[in-house]
């Protein structure tokens, strides 16, 4: 079962996020394209630059500075992207998987599917636990709102944040013995396999 949801997740993730770019790559949709692609080829040099030095893992604090200035502007100039990225997010995981029985893409192939009384509402708040939309959604709030500085210090806690919802939902997937993650037991989801001839007859 856990190694079914963790290829079910991988394939669901892989789907998000190539229509994600897809759509954020039509500069009709994504105002920003142009600069973010700017500063993502700044990213790329400094990685270049970095590795070449072999420094990546033993920074400077002006080698720090600057990838976190270059970090940020890759974030405010992403901001379309990101909101394309958690609509997406959103439409797939809460009302795709809502109206097709409980069941995305991956976990269709997994023969997995969440339980049937399972609310939209609950579904929105599995998404946002499981899938980062809740962080996601603070980091484009913060980079709107706050200046360079304090926006570093509140991606930072965001990230630890993130870090440790990760760590406890795959602790309580592989050690509970009905193999529910911390965002199952919160909204009250379980996943289950669906048997063969079970699926044969949907």
């Amino acid at each position: 079962m856990v190694i079914k949801r963790i290829v079910a997740y991988l394939i669901d993730i892989l789907i998000v996020i190539f229509a994600s770019s897809m759509l954020a790559s039509i500069s009709y949709l994504n105002p920003q394209l142009e600069s973010y692609s700017k500063v993502y080829e700044e990213f790329v040099e400094f990685e270049k630059e970095t590795s070449e030095a072999n420094d990546i893992l033993d920074m400077s604090s002006e080698n720090t500075n600057k990838l976190n200035d270059i970090n940020y502007r890759l974030d405010k100039n992403n901001i379309y992207g990101t909101i394309i990225s958690i609509s997406l997010t959103i439409i797939y995981f809460v009302f795709f998987q809502k109206y097709n029985g409980g069941q995305t893409l991956g976990k269709k192939l997994m023969r997995l599917k969440i339980n049937d009384n399972l609310s939209l509402p609950k579904y929105l708040l599995r998404t946002l636990i499981l899938h980062n939309v809740l962080a996601n959604s603070l980091k484009l709030i913060f980079v709107l709102t706050l200046n360079k500085g304090r926006y570093i210090i509140a991606n930072d806690v965001i990230m630890v944040a993130t870090f440790i919802i990760e760590v406890a939902i795959i602790l309580t997937i592989t050690l509970r013995k009905d193999n529910r993650g911390l965002h199952d037991l919160i909204v009250g989801s379980s996943v289950e396999i669906i048997p063969k001839n079970v699926e044969g007859e949907r």
